[in-house]
């Protein structure tokens, strides 16, 4: 009989623990809280080593379909504008490590993920069940999970339990007695921008990164190239409600943060609130 693992969670991490198991010869049952598969955030950044598992998973089809592939990375002041250093990309990481470096909308990623664990005979899920803790014996372990739609508690069993329940993961709170999740002191404030309705000298397809005293920006584009996604990351006080992570931004506040910055910073800052989906900050 084929050795069964557990995932606790069907984010990005979860699925992609879940085509891996299957691939390697286990049955996988994945369990997850929310009614739906859902992702949050805005853009990530592949590199070739995670683009070359994809490849290697049959997903390199549905990768080039939603993925932006940038040909360069610039790394430029903050405050002066200038260029400091930039590396190139494109067929360069193709051509040294065999795979590209890929941006991509998180969604579309957990898209491409969750489509190919669904084409897996071995990987079931359920929805709607939340993890409550797990116990082991040596001989197997068990996941305890409590079903959403009537808080119903339910029990599994397998050989191995991967735990990929987010931020306040219970499984990684009870294996390594975590205590409560603390503020560093760094906000995130996560914006996407429609490419072509951007002013032409604020659109790009490649990778920047913006450094600055106490502060840094990164932008580069997903969805094929058609969204900006923008990340402006300072130092700052957390709002106290953490639970509730994700919050309304105030867009002036970042604006009074980089107000010492360049020109086009600035520039491509305030555009976000005319143009874009507006911020959304995490702590």
């Amino acid at each position: 009989m084929k050795k069964q693992i557990l995932v606790a969670g069907g984010g990005i991490g979860g699925l992609a623990a879940a085509i891996g198991g299957a691939r390697a010869g286990w049955e996988v049952r994945l369990y997850e809280r929310a009614p739906a598969f859902t992702e949050v955030g805005a853009g990530v950044q592949l590199g070739p080593n995670v683009v070359r598992h994809l490849q290697a998973w049959g997903l390199q089809s549905a990768l080039q379909e939603v993925a932006s592939f940038p040909d360069r990375l610039a790394v430029r002041c903050a405050q002066g504008g200038g260029e400091l250093a930039s590396l190139g990309l494109g067929s360069a990481v193709v051509q040294r490590y065999g795979a590209a470096y890929a941006t991509i909308h998180r969604a579309d990623l957990h898209g491409l993920l969750r489509d190919g664990a669904a084409a897996l005979a071995d990987v079931g899920w359920r929805l709607g069940h939340a993890v409550a803790g797990y116990h082991e014996d040596g001989a197997a372990v068990g996941l305890r999970l409590v079903r959403q739609t009537d808080g119903a508690q339910v029990e599994v069993e397998g050989d191995a339990l991967v735990g990929a329940d987010g931020l306040h993961s219970r499984v990684r709170a009870q294996l390594l007695a975590e205590g409560t999740t603390r503020s560093r002191g760094h906000l995130a404030y996560r914006a996407l921008v429609s490419q072509s309705a951007l002013p032409p000298s604020l659109r790009s397809q490649q990778v920047t990164v913006w450094l600055g005293p106490r502060l840094h920006v990164v932008h580069y584009p997903v969805r094929r190239g058609e969204l900006l996604n923008i990340v402006a990351i300072r130092h700052g006080q957390a709002p106290s409600d953490l639970d509730a992570w994700d919050h309304g931004a105030n867009a002036a506040e970042l604006e009074a943060a980089l107000a010492r910055t360049c020109t086009r910073l600035q520039e491509l800052i305030r555009a976000v609130p005319q143009l874009g989906s507006g911020w959304r900050l995490w702590p």
